[in-house]
């Protein structure tokens, strides 16, 4: 079965031509490579302006939202972001002048910044008191405000700045939680989880390599191009968020992504390379085969898995072009070093790439005998009874995510044992009115009064019909100031003249006005049951938002307006945004790699079957997802709680893994394409394009899966769905796809896999066998 291309075949052709071109200049090649390296690693000299998100400001949530924030500006309170400090001690209370002393000696590095301002919990009056502290039976808590003045950018660096001076003695236990404290904490987590997974991949990566190429020198090519892919397109990305919107998570991506992909393309370019080389070419031609070949494959699986990260591009009003901007420059740098700077590199180095000779190393040459040629053998051999078993195990593993439930992440994707979402969860039992799983419906009524008789009976009623909703716990708003109020006590409780209310009664309405009603606009707050996360919370805001005419219509305002903010608003905001530009961007990735694949194998079939085979892998990945974080099989063990799929976590995984898949696709095919060529026979050319490339996928494979399954390892449920989704995706398509259903498939359909309509086809090279002839 051992065969090889004759050189004479591909002269003609592009890439052989800039083969030659590489080797005849490699070292000017070389240096203009360094130099864009350079020049490109550069640019992060100019500071990064990151942008907390992208686009998502034309989404009901966010606009009612900011409705909200303009509207109830005072201007004797401050404007910024805030965090709480929960402070806890057993025996002592805030009108002891020890837990005083103790929290403002805390919070001492805040309280000396213009920025920030503090309020304490014995600052509150006795009628908000108990909003802010709570005798429990093992003690007293209470929850001081800090607040840091401008956006949430400066709010962030503020807090990381400070956050480390806030500690106490003895029996008093602290929890810095809320807004602010929270997010901050997501970032942190992030960065010490990227830090930590390339901390666990790269010896992981570099011992693979070497037993894969039995060469430290060969292994550390591939490393050195993944560090200047990384490099160059984190300087690039930090341009690019200086000139557009771009947010700080387009970094974890290059991460993810840069290395595992570089890596893999060097990787297919070194191996031929030695391949060459092995069997007497000269270096000249060595390298020039080498660019032909698998220089050509790795063009057109740099585009192809470009194009599936591009398809993040059309997901408006989320984050998720930020990670599509990122992953398509670091896969497009990393084609571009690999295809032309590599080449150069090994031209210099010759047979030298052969140093450092490392023990136990494995055997990728292609033999009769082995692992590979048995599978070959086996599939082509019996192609239905490697099928059929294969697919069902795929449908079968793919078959929980028809149950997946998909949300935003929360604070509850932080570990159980994170300080901030310890805080969050005291908070929701202590003061439950308090609750974080709440939604806001803005009301603006165009210039009318909200205190007028028909606007109060309006909301009033139409509260009371949201209580009776057994998925609303409480609600209030200036039409139900008290729960125990029926209609005409809300009535005369705002139209009741002050000389006939006492002081307390004064005190209360004036509050309660204060805090919901500005000019023409207030609000109500719906106290929901659940998670925040949970599809019955979002089924209320989709509800409300249908419905909503049922209050509008009662309103006096010319043009009444009414929108949901809040997280379980924003949850159903984000998920709509995604399925609306779901089918364009699926269009776009399916269409666009299909002319990529047909353009280097002339093929219709294939492009077809292998977009086919990447969605088997694919959704066996989610199915698997589902099993373990939604349903948490494994919860115990990776710590994490149980919880809906992170919404964009399928959009990331389908890009990433879908453009990978079809890396593979494309270097296994090129591989049989070139066999096609060179013998005219389907079945040697599927066995010998199996038998060559199958050893090479699964090194290749197995990089990845250590890279992403590294990401595994981080606190955070986001990136710990996304890494071990991936690592899973990966194995699922080297091992089962790529080296049994893919070959089993081409087998079975013979010389159909290279039909091409008459007017598709090229026109025939020398040696070049006929495609098959339309029936």
């Amino acid at each position: 079965m051992e065969s090889t291309t004759d050189p004479s075949m591909l002269e003609d052709r592009v890439f052989f031509r800039l083969g030659l071109f590489i080797h005849d200049h490699n070292k000017l090649v070389l240096v203009l490579g360094l130099i864009s390296c350079i020049l490109m690693t550069s640019l992060v000299s100019l500071g990064a302006n990151w942008s907390e998100a992208f686009g998502e400001d034309d989404v009901e949530s966010l606009q009612a939202s900011s409705l909200l924030s303009n509207s109830f500006k005072q201007e004797n309170k401050s404007v910024g972001h805030s965090f709480n400090l929960l402070v806890y001690h057993p025996t002592l209370t805030d009108n002891d002048s020890e837990w005083r002393q103790s929290i403002m000696l805390a919070l001492e590095d805040f309280s000396k910044r213009d920025d920030v301002s503090i309020l304490y919990s014995w600052q509150v009056n006795d009628m908000e008191h108990l909003d802010y502290v709570a005798y429990t039976e093992r003690g007293f808590i209470a929850q001081n405000i800090i607040t840091i003045e401008g956006d949430k950018t400066h709010g962030k660096t503020v807090f990381d700045e400070n956050q480390e001076s806030v500690s106490f003695e003895g029996e008093f236990v602290s929890w810095k939680t809320g807004n602010i404290a929270v997010e901050w904490t997501f970032d942190n987590r992030i960065s010490e989880d990227l830090v930590k997974a390339e901390i666990v991949s790269g010896p992981l990566t570099l011992i693979i390599l070497a037993l894969v190429f039995g060469s430290i020198i060969a292994a550390f090519l591939p490393i050195g191009v993944g560090i200047a892919t990384v490099a160059a397109a984190m300087g690039m990305t930090i341009w690019l968020s200086n000139v557009t919107d771009v947010t700080q998570y387009s970094t974890n991506i290059i991460t993810l992504i840069g290395i595992g992909v570089s890596i893999d393309y060097s990787l297919f370019l070194v191996n031929r390379f030695r391949e060459e080389l092995a069997i007497g070419r000269d270096v000249r031609t060595a390298v020039a085969m080498s660019t032909a070949t698998a220089g050509k494959a790795v063009f057109f699986s740099g585009i192809t898995v470009a194009i599936g990260l591009m398809g993040m591009l059309f997901f408006k009003n989320t984050s998720l072009p930020s990670l599509g901007i990122g992953g398509t420059v670091a896969v497009s740098i990393a084609m571009v070093y690999s295809t032309i700077v590599l080449p150069a590199v090994m031209s210099i180095l010759g047979k030298r790439v052969d140093m450092g000779k490392v023990p136990f190393a494995f055997n990728l040459e292609a033999r009769e005998e082995g692992l590979w040629a048995n599978i070959a053998n086996k599939v082509m051999d019996h192609p239905w009874k490697v099928l059929i078993p294969v697919l069902i195990l795929l449908v079968g593993a793919g078959a929980p995510f028809l149950y997946a439930e998909f949300s935003l992440s929360s604070w509850s994707a932080l570990p159980p044992d994170d300080e901030s979402r310890l805080g969050k969860e005291i908070i929701g039992e202590v003061w439950p009115e308090q609750s974080s799983n709440q939604i806001f419906l803005v009301i603006e009524l165009d210039g009318a009064d909200v205190f007028e008789e028909d606007n109060l009976r309006a909301q009033y009623q139409y509260i009371r019909s949201q209580i009776s909703d057994d998925r609303v716990l409480s609600a209030s708003g200036i039409g139900l100031p008290d729960s125990s109020m029926n209609e005409s006590q809300v009535i005369s409780f705002w139209q009741t003249s002050e000389q006939y209310l006492n002081e307390t009664e004064i005190s209360l309405r004036n509050i309660i006005r204060d805090n919901f009603a500005s000019d023409d606009v207030t609000f109500i707050i719906l106290n929901l049951a659940g998670e925040q996360t949970s599809v019955a919370s979002r089924n209320v805001v989709e509800e409300i938002r249908d419905e909503r005419h049922i209050l509008t219509d009662q309103l006096s305002g010319e043009s009444d307006y009414l929108a949901v903010a809040g997280f379980a608003a924003y949850n159903a905001d984000t998920l709509n945004s995604i399925a609306e530009n779901l089918p364009t961007a699926l269009a776009f990735i399916f269409i666009a790699t299909s002319v990529l694949i047909f353009i280097q194998v002339r093929s219709v079939i294939i492009p077809i079957k292998a977009i086919v085979m990447n969605i088997l892998s694919i959704s066996a990945s989610f199915g698997m997802l589902v099993w373990v974080f939604q349903w948490g099989y494994g919860d115990v063990l990776l710590n994490f709680t149980a919880q809906p799929i992170d919404s964009g976590n399928p959009v990331i995984m389908f890009c990433i893994v879908f453009g990978l898949s079809m890396d593979y696709e494309v270097l296994m095919l090129s591989r049989i394409h070139e066999e096609w060529e060179r013998t005219g026979d389907n079945t040697l050319a599927v066995a010998n394009g199996l038998q060559k490339t199958g050893g090479l996928i699964t090194g290749a494979a197995a990089i990845m899966v250590v890279v992403f399954g590294s990401f595994g390892l981080s606190s955070v449920i986001i990136l710990k769905q996304i890494g071990l989704g991936l690592a899973l995706a990966i194995l699922i398509d080297a091992t089962l796809v790529r080296a049994l259903v893919v070959p089993a498939t081409m087998r079975l359909m013979g010389k159909w896999n290279w039909w091409t309509p008459s007017f598709l086809r090229p026109r025939k090279r020398n040696n070049e066998v006929n495609y098959i002839e339309s029936e």
